[in-house]
């Protein structure tokens, strides 16, 4: 394209995106966040044969993105809304938060609108509904309420529930229908539903959460039957039904978090299973000055018999226990500066020869960064 041409499409692009800022309020934001330390294997789960390395990542506390949202007053109290967003590695610049993953999972990388990509129709007084893809009310209470908030490579009740989990479905669903209820004196309720677009398959989930005056509490429930395989976060095929009930209380002093919860895997309908698996956590935030002592600790087990994966897979198939302690200082209200040190244990039934229950542990470390806008 001429250079002409490209700045005269600019230019109108310009003015169109300002044309429909002013009419339906959108507004561009994001967040930027880059961790430089040294870490062994993956978030998914140490095995015994990894080794520690020094790497910069992208997403440390809160995986990197950015994205465009709006909302337009219709009238009568009716009004309208949409959100668009995108991961991005702002370590490679790449977009996604990891590439496809071949056979056998066969898992594509993330679409470019893989965080949100949602429009819906909500009324003051009856609620909203969103269409679209939308994030899994079982995340949205996971991160929540949690001391970590949404990071899933320090946080330990995100690490043992979503990363490298029984847990199917991933963090988004696709073909979503959302209904988010108003406030009503403190609760909220929520619920969603995704099509499976083919026999049989579909995910369902539901959500309540209160909250009065320093104390809250939550309860998700899901189930997963649709094939989760759509893109980098859904790493199984299996059905899975799963809860989580969370709660906390801020004592000024300290703010306390728990979670008690389970994923119930149900394999497929070629290789049923039926593996139970206990998770449990607790998370701390101790304001320390300007900022924030950060502590948390979560467990995800199973005592039923679970099948032997290749040792170099990522460890935690019968049990995973994470431990994290770091301090998240503020420079200003949109960005931050933290150190977090992971301790990462796990124990796996694992092949080559005989299934023998193997144990891993590694320790990783990181400084970051993180910015909103």
């Amino acid at each position: 394209m001429p250079r002409r041409t490209s700045l005269t499409a600019a230019a109108v692009l310009v003015t169109l995106s300002g044309a429909a800022a002013a009419q339906s309020n959108v507004t561009v934001f994001g967040l930027l966040d880059v961790t430089a330390g040294r870490f062994t294997g993956a978030p998914t789960g140490v095995n015994a044969q990894d080794e520690a390395t020094f790497r910069v990542s992208s997403g440390g506390m809160s995986t990197s993105h950015f994205g465009l949202r709006g909302s337009e007053d219709l009238g009568g109290g009716l009004s309208a809304s949409f959100e668009l967003a995108t991961f991005i590695r702002i370590d490679t610049g790449a977009s996604g938060r990891s590439d496809s993953i071949p056979a056998p999972v066969n898992v594509a990388a993330d679409p470019f609108w893989s965080r949100a990509a949602w429009v819906g129709v909500g009324s003051s007084t009856l609620g909203r509904v969103r269409v679209g893809n939308a994030t899994t009310l079982m995340f949205l209470n996971s991160i929540l309420s949690n001391a970590f908030g949404d990071s899933t490579v320090f946080s330990p009740i995100n690490l043992v529930t979503f990363i490298g989990a029984p847990l199917s479905g991933g963090t988004g669903w696709t073909n979503s229908i959302v209904y988010d209820s108003p406030n009503l004196s403190g609760l909220s309720l929520h619920a969603q539903h995704a099509l499976g677009e083919r026999p049989g398959g579909h995910n369902t989930g539901l959500r309540a959460a209160y909250m009065r005056g320093s104390w809250a509490a939550s309860f998700a429930w899901q189930n997963v039957e649709k094939d989760p395989q759509t893109f980098a976060d859904g790493t199984s095929p299996n059905d899975t039904r799963s809860w989580q009930l969370a709660a906390s209380r801020d004592f000024q002093v300290v703010k306390l978090f728990a979670h008690l919860g389970r994923i119930r895997n149900e394999g497929t309908e070629a290789a049923p299973l039926d593996v139970g698996y206990r998770i449990w956590g607790l998370s701390a935030s101790v304001p320390v000055g300007t900022g924030r002592l950060l502590a948390g600790y979560a467990n995800r087990k199973t005592d039923d018999a679970v099948g032997p994966v290749p040792a170099t897979v990522a460890g935690g198939n019968v049990e995973r226990a994470v431990l994290t302690l770091g301090y998240d200082h503020p420079l200003s209200r949109r960005t931050d500066l933290y150190a977090m040190a992971t301790n990462d244990k796990t124990k796996t039934n694992t092949l080559p020869g005989p299934p023998t229950v193997v144990s891993a542990s590694a320790t990783n470390v990181g400084v970051g960064i993180r910015h909103r806008f």
